[in-house]
């Protein structure tokens, strides 16, 4: 965990009125909307001057909201739980950026992370333009892509959306794959209620399809290294393609191939110990190596850019594609 010079001060968490809580009291409207602190708790922080209302203090409970007011809390005492946050920069020019994310940092705000998101660190160690051009899960590690000003983020936009550029993983999967395979399966939500992020292979879903391409065995008898490569960006995509072959990737709570016990283990308090003997690793040991644009972008982005693998994984190196660490 480590926050940048300067993010230590005080949180401000700030709202706007909806239409359906117009006329609500600020006593009523921070106890329904925000209810975890109750009725007694968000009164003294009102009494204590902590909540701004269109930026001025207010101190009565009852005061009335309108539609579209601004509402702010100020806590003083907040900490973010602990997170990696040891990103690097990969390779810049002047209106793109190629950083390394690591595993277990959130790409943008979670309801209990702030300022450990991998965009927030960039805007304040870089500037307010910089925008990711895609997305990673919070668990996976790797190459995301930034820009700033309007040619390099629409090019890279446009790129993304258009599927012009081509996405490669090197992934660690349970058991042994010996060929290659082509993972077609549409993917929706699982609508499973104890694991409500959970994806799954569905007719009703939208068009998905992985190639997975075996490395070689892991040294350590864990499964096979593979080079993931997606053809879309759907939500999890590779994750339930492998899980859906019965090789999930090692390390992964939601995708275990036991209907995401190892992440419902988490979620029941399990300890750290208990969930990563389950699924087989502290870590989901899925990366973004490698991006591969279809054409020639901004000013200095090369046709390809590639982010090493993580220096704990001994990952042999694919003789088709060179070496994982260039």
């Amino acid at each position: 965990m480590a926050l940048l010079p300067g993010d230590d001060g005080p949180y401000v968490f700030a709202s706007r009125v909806p239409p359906e809580y117009d006329g609500f009291c600020l006593l009523d409207y921070f106890a329904k909307r925000f209810a975890y602190q109750d009725r007694e708790a968000w009164r003294e922080r009102v009494a204590s001057g902590d909540v701004r209302v269109d930026s001025a203090v207010v101190t009565d409970s009852d005061a009335i909201l309108r539609k579209d007011t601004s509402v702010e809390y100020v806590h003083g005492q907040y900490r973010e739980p602990e997170t990696p946050t040891d990103w690097k920069v990969v390779a810049m020019a002047q209106d793109w950026m190629a950083v390394r994310k690591p595993s277990g940092m959130p790409m943008q705000s979670t309801p209990r992370i702030f300022r450990q998101t991998l965009v927030w660190q960039v805007r304040r160690l870089f500037g307010e333009g910089w925008s990711p051009a895609h997305r990673l899960d919070r668990e996976t590690s790797g190459l995301v892509v930034f820009a700033r000003g309007r040619q390099a983020t629409t090019w890279l936009n446009k790129a993304f959306s258009e599927r012009q550029v081509s996405k490669d993983y090197i992934a660690l999967l349970a058991g042994a794959l010996e060929a290659p395979v082509e993972v077609q399966g549409a993917i929706g939500p699982a609508d499973d209620p104890q694991a409500p992020i959970r994806q799954a292979i569905r007719e009703d879903g939208k068009e998905a399809r992985t190639t997975i391409r075996p490395i070689a065995p892991d040294a350590m008898g864990r499964g096979t290294w593979v080079v993931a490569s997606p053809h879309q960006g759907r939500m999890h995509q590779i994750r339930v393609h492998c899980e859906s072959i019965g090789h999930p990737v090692v390390g992964d709570p939601l995708y275990d191939g036991r209907g995401g016990a190892v992440f419902k283990a988490r979620a029941a308090g399990a300890a750290s110990r208990d969930w990563a003997d389950l699924s087989g690793g502290e870590r989901l040991h899925l990366h973004a190596w490698r991006l591969r644009f279809a054409h020639r972008g901004p000013a200095l982005l090369p046709m390809a850019l590639v982010c090493p693998v993580p220096e704990e994984w001994v990952v042999p190196t694919p003789p088709e594609n060179g070496t994982l660490a260039s």
